[in-house]
């Protein structure tokens, strides 16, 4: 099985170039993607050295469509096979078939929630996103890091989180900023680090599959081993490489003030599908019976906006009018 899955992903590696081929926007001709060769990788030991990507991108990058941010848990974007992807339909889509997070590696399109797209991003179907929890740790310097972990319908995002055998995590589907030189399957995504996004911030390293989903996005210098977004653990899931635990409900908590947890009040559509949604177990970072802030926002074309209630609109002007 091992043998012939290498040889599927040195296949998909190799089909990304076709000269006088189609080409993806922004990439040079016939290039599809930039998904390193695996079977040079391997040979390599994971370094490329001065082998040159054929397939650079032409344009600046993060490249526009490729760029995730985490603000909280109804402001993020997550990376996500890419329905455009000329190789994902040609391979999967134009056969009814559906990708799964590994199969996508290199395919990648930016997915958000809240009103703030990134160049290139798209909404997140009404209701793809079920659950969410953020986490600020800006405890240690140079290590600052946002983190998102959720649950996804994945039948609205039309991808496949069939697990491949019992307690598979998806093959431990990956998405990062990894450079090429060091075999990294994306490495022209990146973190939108403009005054909207997360400003200052460099890598991410994301995970997939099963119906869950996990993030970080880091300050630079921390894709290395032993730092924020080590790139090295990133094929354990969520639940070990980021100590989460998946539970229904939005919310969000800062370490700086571990006690307080924000919670947001999300309204969500029916699942299609019981299956869409795994079950879920454990609690959410933060603790039972901290102090609770309730948002109430509201949802329009998988965007999420917060409201004010009449009452608290009230409440400010009567303020305002005894000062």
């Amino acid at each position: 099985m091992a043998a012939i899955a290498l040889v599927l992903l040195s296949a998909a590696a190799q089909a990304q170039y076709f000269q006088g081929g189609e080409t993806e926007p922004g990439l040079p001709s016939g290039c599809v993607g930039s998904y390193p060769n695996i079977t040079m990788c391997r040979e390599k030991n994971w370094y490329l050295g001065d082998t040159v990507d054929i397939c650079k991108p032409l344009i600046p990058y993060p490249l526009p469509g490729q760029q995730v941010y985490i603000k909280d848990p109804i402001n993020f974007c997550i990376n996500l096979p890419n329905p455009d992807s000329i190789f994902l339909k040609n391979n999967y889509y134009s056969k009814g078939l559906r990708p799964t997070v590994v199969q996508a590696e290199g395919f990648v399109q930016a997915f958000c929630s809240g009103p703030y797209l990134p160049p290139g991003a798209k909404p997140f179907p009404v209701g793809a996103i079920r659950s969410a929890h953020v986490m600020k740790n800006f405890t240690v310097p140079g290590q600052h890091y946002y983190q998102v972990h959720g649950t996804m319908d994945c039948d609205a995002l039309n991808i496949n989180c069939t697990q491949s055998f019992p307690g598979a995590y998806d093959d431990g589907g990956q998405y990062d900023d990894g450079p090429f030189i060091s075999c990294g399957k994306e490495p022209y995504s990146g973190v939108d680090n403009s005054t909207s996004g997360n400003l200052g911030f460099k890598h991410y390293v994301e995970m997939a599959g099963n119906g869950l989903f996990c993030m970080r996005v880091c300050e630079p210098g921390t894709l290395v081993e032993g730092g924020a977004c080590d790139v090295t653990h990133d094929t354990e899931g969520c639940e070990k490489y980021m100590r989460v635990k998946f539970t229904s409900g939005f919310d969000y908590v800062d370490l700086a003030a571990p006690g307080a947890v924000t919670t947001f009040s999300v309204s969500l559509p029916p699942l299609p599908s019981p299956t869409a949604m795994p079950s879920s177990g454990g609690g959410s970072g933060g603790g039972a019976g901290a102090p609770v802030n309730t948002v109430n926002p509201s949802s329009k074309s998988g965007a999420i906006s917060r409201t004010w209630s009449c009452s608290a609109v009230f409440v400010l002007l009567f303020a305002l009018y005894i000062v």
